[in-house]
C-alpha cells in the first residue's frame, strides 16, 4: 500500500506531548503539514491515525523527532526547561516559541552526545571550575576565573576587536571543560542560557546578538554555572523579579562585568585615574574605555557604578538613553522597506509557489518574482519568499505587510554556521571517535547537522581553532 494511505497508529498523548514540546498550536501544525485542524485533532485524540507520508513530515519537519519516537506507549521523560530568569513580569511572559524550545533541546543533545562520545574513548571530564554562592564576593570569585583562564590584561588589551575577543574568551572558556554553543533565537526571548547537568556544563549564546552582548553573555552564563543553578536570560533585573532570582541575577552581572573589567585595571586606567570621581562622564572617555576592554560602554559605566566612580542618576539617564537608540535605530532598520501591503494580502501568503496575483503585486512595485520562487511561512507574523539566489522578507506589523529584501540571501556558510552552532571542542571529538572508527559518516552529519560534502572545509577550519 502506498505510504499517503498507509496508515500508522500512534498514542495520541504522544502526538500531543510532540506538538506541545515544540511549542505549536493545533493550527500553526495544520498550516506546516498542509492539512486540517479537524484531522490534527482526531489524530490527538484517537479517532482517527495518521498516514505514513504524514507522520514522516511531523517527525522530520515540524516536530523534528526521531521517526521511533511516535512508536513509543507513552511520552518518553524530559529534562524540565532551565529556570525562567527572564525580566517581564510572570503574567506578560510568553510561551517559548519553537526556535527558542528547539535551541534548548539541541544544546542538550549536544551535551549527551559528548558524554558518549567521550566514554566511547575512555575520556573523562576536563572541567576546571569552582564553585560559587550569593554570599561570595562577585570581584573576588571574577578575579579567581580569570586567573584560571590565562588571560592576562595585556593579551585582553592586544586583541584587535571585539569579534577577535568573543572567539579569544570562547576558546579559554572550552578548555576549562564548559562547551560553548551558539544557537540562533528571538533575541526579544533571551540572550543566552545555561545548562548545568551532567559531566559536561553549557554555555549556549543567542547567535542574533551584538558581539558586544554575546561577550557579556558569556559570562554572566559562566556565574550561573559557579552558582551551579541552570537560566534563561536577558540579562535584566527589574524590580518585581522575586528576590531571590534578583540577587542570582544580580550576582551573575556583577561577575561577568569583573571579569571583563577588572577593578584594579578600570581604576588605573590613565583616563579614569586623571578624572577620579565624575557625576557624568563624557561619551568620549566612555567610548575608549569599552574599545580598550573590548566591551560595551554600558558594561564600563556600570562597572564605574559599582565602583562609585559614577551615580546611579547619571547610569539610568545613560542606560535608558542607549536603550532608546537602540530601539530607534531598530526602528529605523525596519523602516527601510522595498514597500507595503494592505493587510487583505495575507491571504496570497500560503506555503509553497508563489500565485501569479502575489508575483503581480511585487511587478506592481517595480520588482519582479520568476515562477520558481516559493513562500514559507515562518510564524504568524513572518514569511520568506526564495527565489533563486534572492530572499525577500514579508512583517506583518498589524497595520500592515512590509516586505524586505534580505542581503546576503542564499549564501549562508555551512561550515562556519557548523563551528559557531557546536564548537571548536565537540566537532574535534566528533571527527576523533569517526577516525577510530566507532561511529559511521552517517552519524558524522547527523551529530553535526550539516551535509558530508561540507565537512572538509569544517575540518580546515577546525585545524586553525584547535
Amino acid at each position: 500500500m502506498p505510504r499517503k494511505y498507509l496508515e500508522v497508529t500512534v498514542e495520541p498523548r504522544v502526538l500531543i506531548w510532540a506538538r506541545e514540546s515544540v511549542g505549536l498550536s493545533i493550527p500553526e501544525v495544520a498550516k506546516r503539514l498542509k492539512a486540517s485542524e479537524d484531522t490534527i485533532r482526531k489524530w490527538e485524540s484517537g479517532q482517527k491515525r495518521p498516514t505514513l507520508m504524514y507522520l514522516e513530515k511531523l517527525a522530520r519537519t515540524i516536530y523534528k523527532r526521531p521517526f521511533a519516537v511516535f512508536l513509543l506507549p507513552k511520552p518518553p521523560e524530559e529534562l524540565p526547561f532551565p529556570n525562567d530568569f527572564r525580566s517581564l513580569p510572570p503574567d506578560k511572559r510568553k510561551p517559548f516559541s519553537s526556535k527558542t524550545r528547539l535551541a534548548i533541546r539541541r544544546a542538550r543533545r549536544l551535551q549527551s552526545l559528548t558524554a558518549e562520545l567521550a566514554r566511547s574513548l575512555n575520556r573523562e571530564s576536563t572541567l576546571k571550575i569552582g564553585r560559587a554562592t550569593l554570599s561570595d564576593d562577585p570581584e573576588v570569585v571574577a578575579n579567581s576565573v580569570r586567573e584560571q583562564l590565562g588571560v592576562d590584561l595585556q593579551t585582553q588589551f592586544g586583541w584587535t576587536d571585539e569579534n577577535k575577543a568573543f572567539n579569544e574568551w570562547g576558546k579559554a572558556i572550552e578548555k576549562v571543560g564548559i562547551l560553548v554553543f551558539q544557537i540562533g533565537m528571538p533575541l526579544e526571548e533571551t540572550r543566552g542560557f545555561s545548562l548545568t547537568e551532567g559531566e559536561f556544563p553549557a554555555i549556549v549564546i543567542n547567535l542574533h546578538d551584538s558581539t558586544n552582548g554575546r561577550i557579556f553573555s558569556l559570562f554572566h552564563e559562566y556565574g550561573h554555572l559557579l552558582l551551579n543553578n541552570s537560566g534563561i536570560c536577558d540579562m535584566e533585573n527589574p524590580a518585581y523579579l522575586s528576590e531571590e532570582v534578583k540577587s542570582i541575577e544580580k550576582f551573575c552581572n556583577h561577575f561577568a562585568g569583573a571579569v571583563l573589567v577588572p577593578r584594579n585595571a578600570l581604576l588605573n586606567h590613565e583616563l579614569t585615574r586623571l578624572k577620579g570621581r565624575l557625576s557624568e562622564w563624557p561619551d568620549e572617555i566612555l567610548k575608549e574605555l569599552a574599545k580598550t576592554f573590548k566591551v560595551s560602554q554600558e558594561v564600563i559605566l556600570r562597572r564605574l557604578l559599582i565602583l562609585e566612580r559614577a551615580t546611579e542618576g547619571f547610569y539610568k539617564r545613560k542606560h535608558e538613553e542607549w536603550g532608546m537608540k537602540a530601539k530607534e535605530a531598530k526602528k529605523e532598520q525596519r523602516q527601510k522597506f522595498l514597500f507595503s501591503l494592505e493587510l487583505g494580502y495575507r491571504l496570497l501568503l500560503k506555503d509553497g509557489a508563489t500565485s501569479n496575483a502575489l508575483r503581480e503585486v511585487f511587478v506592481n512595485n517595480d520588482l519582479s518574482l520568476t515562477s520558481e520562487a516559493k513562500i514559507t511561512k515562518k510564524d504568524d507574523k513572518h514569511w520568506k519568499i526564495k527565489d533563486g539566489n534572492k530572499i525577500y522578507k514579508i512583517e506583518d506589523t498589524d497595520t500592515q505587510l512590509n516586505i524586505y529584501e534580505q542581503k546576503g540571501g542564499g549564501r549562508q556558510n555551512p561550515p562556519k554556521k557548523c563551528i559557531w552552532e557546536n564548537g571548536a571542542p565537540f566537532i574535534s571529538l566528533v571527527l576523533e571517535t569517526f577516525r577510530e572508527e566507532k561511529i559511521t559518516y552517517r552519524d558524522v552529519a547527523d551529530y553535526l547537522a550539516i551535509r558530508l560534502k561540507h565537512l572538509p572545509k569544517v575540518e580546515q577550519l577546525i585545524r586553525g581553532k584547535v
